[in-house]
């Protein structure tokens, strides 16, 4: 009798062992509109005969444990299956595989789905399931720190998670982006950074890699005290006495400086003489000489800049020159002008006075025979008398006669006609 009862037990141990129903994976999240695949095995006893199979997916007001059978996702009589679900899903058919695919999947998928399958002499549904979620799109970036609320500070752990609406697929690979550029090194859904600094500063987004989706970029709001502080100096051109020159204290910080102070060095002594962003001179001389540098100061803390020497030159010899030689240029024309000046009063002619002709008398007579041209001497000659008045004279000359007013003289010309 003991032996009859142990032989049953395993008689009914391996009728059930052959009796099953496994899932792989127990939950799955996939993208939108993408395909799921469900892995499934079952397996019966081999004098069993298989009459239908089905996929189903209890509705939301039943029991979600598998005993009650709501929606037919997939049935070996096509006529069975669900509207909602026709033209949309693939059964493997191979033996005891029981795999099933199911394509454009959406919100109204999101559940759990259970296989069933009835022989000739029983039945079985598998228990668990398969829970199904949907990841619905856009990405959306999530930081977290080990601070419970606060705002982020250089030296912190942050965490960024890359997850869209319901949950988010671990398939990838992912890809991260900051500031637009794709950050190689990471493609996992989640960006670990253990000590942030202020170079993390900036706005993030990630996505699938090959994929045109992306998430809305968050930005990584790392506060930090001054970096990199930095004195620019503008100038006209070289730094001259008399020039303007604007010296401007430059710095990366988070949040922004709000207090510069200028500092000068001269004769080891230190000097504060500015509170603002710049400095300007209005105009350079030599007792602006000396080391100067500024400190940038934020609620993160101060930085101080390096030391910019700055040495004032002299008056511009090359001015000077150029006004030199200009003058002396001005004072030689001046001098070529008031030679040419001089020479022309001393070389000017003087007007001759008048030669006045003797004056002659009443009684003297002054005939002048002029002999004909020797060209040809038959031609005729002309004799033209001309009556000249000559001035009174007060000559002493003999036979003079200072009561006459005027003197005759006579001229014979003669001219070829």
């Amino acid at each position: 009798m003991f032996f009859i009862s142990i032989l049953l037990q395993l008689s009914l141990s391996a009728a059930l062992a052959s009796w099953s129903v496994s899932y792989k994976p127990c939950s799955i999240c996939v993208f939108e509109r993408s395909s799921v695949d469900f892995t499934c095995s079952f397996d019966y006893p081999s004098y069993h005969t298989i009459k239908t199979t089905k996929w189903f997916r209890p509705e939301e007001h039943q029991k979600q444990d598998g005993s009650q059978q709501g929606i037919s996702v997939h049935h070996s009589e096509a006529e069975e299956i669900d509207q909602l679900y026709k033209n949309r899903t693939v059964y493997a058919n191979q033996g005891k595989n029981c795999s099933l695919q199911l394509h454009n999947v959406s919100k109204s998928d999101i559940g759990k789905y259970f296989f069933r399958f009835e022989t000739n002499l029983g039945k079985m549904t598998g228990s668990g399931g398969i829970y199904l979620n949907i990841a619905v799109l856009p990405f959306r970036v999530t930081v977290t720190t080990q601070k419970m609320k606060g705002r982020i500070h250089e030296g912190d752990h942050v965490t960024l998670r890359c997850s869209t609406e319901n949950c988010t697929p671990e398939q990838g690979p992912f890809a991260w982006f900051k500031n637009q550029l794709l950050l190689p090194q990471a493609t996992e859904n989640v960006l670990r950074i253990s000590s942030v600094s202020h170079k993390d500063f900036g706005n993030y987004s990630c996505g699938l890699k090959n994929s045109p989706s992306s998430a809305d970029e968050i930005l990584l709001d790392v506060r930090y005290s001054p970096k990199n502080v930095e004195i620019t100096i503008l100038t006209s051109g070289k730094i001259e006495q008399g020039n303007s020159l604007t010296l401007i204290c430059k710095s990366n910080a988070n949040p922004a400086v709000t207090n510069y102070t200028w500092f000068r060095i001269r004769d080891a002594n230190i000097s504060s003489i500015g509170f603002d962003c710049e400095f300007s001179i209005k105009a350079a001389s030599q007792k602006d000489d000396g080391q100067y540098f500024c400190m940038a100061k934020n609620d993160m803390g101060s930085q101080n800049s390096t030391i910019v020497a700055l040495k004032v030159e002299g008056p511009n010899r090359h001015f000077l020159l150029s006004a030199t030689a200009l003058l002396f240029f001005v004072i030689a024309v001046l001098l070529v002008l008031f030679g040419l000046n001089i020479r022309k009063k001393q070389f000017t002619p003087k007007k001759q006075p008048t030669k006045q002709t003797p004056a002659v008398t009443v009684t003297e007579e002054i005939y002048e025979n002029l002999r004909k041209s020797p060209e040809s001497e038959e031609s005729h000659t002309n004799l033209i008398y001309a009556d000249l008045n000559l001035p009174s004279s007060t000559s002493d000359r003999p036979g003079s006669n200072s009561q006459e007013a005027d003197a005759v003289v006579y001229s014979l010309l003669s001219y070829k006609e």
